[in-house]
């Protein structure tokens, strides 16, 4: 009787000790890792999304823009970065390129002068605004663009948050070719290279909606830049009641 409890008592024993090596491995491995190097090349590589395939979305909107999006709506979403995140990263890059290098772009804004309403409009905030927060502009520039490509290509069924999911990349790859084009033109000095690059991102736009509908048919691309030229107008529209918004809190 004696004997059977103590080697009960040692079985317990032994048990123990083997869950409380577990709980200290369980510790070391939750353990912060020290900060050297390789952690800030990981936080790098990870806030860069490098791993969810940044770097492979841009070379793949730059050759088949179309058929990425169309594969990441309607059937894989594991191996590029998610439209929104690429839409943000790139309007960082963009802002960050302009802001390093002292350029002055204006993004989107109601400075323009409007005879007979312009003494009504508080352009300034909403101007500062869109111009210091590039990627929330693009995005609500893209949503408006999407609501106009819905209703043109209505055809083929594709929502309204489809098309914005297409607007994030295109619109985003545009911001990526404006900051390339400026970093040559500064190496080379020349500010016209900065207003081709700006062309160029329009053109690329244009081209990626019509490529998304069916890269073959001519009349996609007439579409595609009637929807940009409505969308961008209709978010003009919008700033500008905005702008008359906010006068009249001052005013009151």
């Amino acid at each position: 009787m004696y004997f059977e409890a103590s080697r009960n008592y040692e079985k317990k024993k032994r048990r123990l000790k083997i869950k409380m090596k577990e709980v200290d491995h369980l510790n070391e491995t939750n353990k912060p890792k020290r900060i050297n190097s390789s952690y800030i090349i990981h936080e790098l590589t990870h806030l860069l999304h490098i791993e969810s395939g940044f770097l492979f979305t841009v070379k793949q909107l730059f050759l088949r823009p179309g058929k990425l999006v169309r594969n990441f709506i309607l059937d894989d979403r594991t191996k590029v970065t998610k439209p929104l995140i690429f839409l943000i990263l790139s309007g960082t890059i963009f802002t960050l390129v302009f802001h390093f290098f002292h350029i002055e772009y204006v993004f989107f804004s109601v400075k323009q002068k409007l005879d007979g309403v312009d003494e009504f409009l508080d352009k300034k905030a909403i101007s500062d605004w869109t111009n210091s927060h590039i990627a929330y502009t693009s995005l609500i520039t893209g949503f408006f663009i999407a609501l106009w490509t819905t209703l043109f290509f209505k055809k083929h069924r594709y929502n309204v948050y489809e098309i914005t999911v297409l607007l994030c990349y295109s619109v985003g790859q545009g911001l990526l070719i404006i900051s390339l084009f400026t970093l040559i033109s500064v190496l080379l000095k020349a500010k016209l290279i900065i207003s081709i690059g700006i062309f160029a991102s329009y053109f690329y736009i244009f081209w990626s909606i019509g490529q998304f509908f069916g890269e073959k048919k001519l009349i996609n691309y007439g579409k595609a830049i009637i929807c940009c030229v409505l969308g961008a107008l209709s978010f003009q529209l919008i700033l500008t009641l905005l702008a008359y918004v906010f006068h009249l809190l001052k005013v009151h």
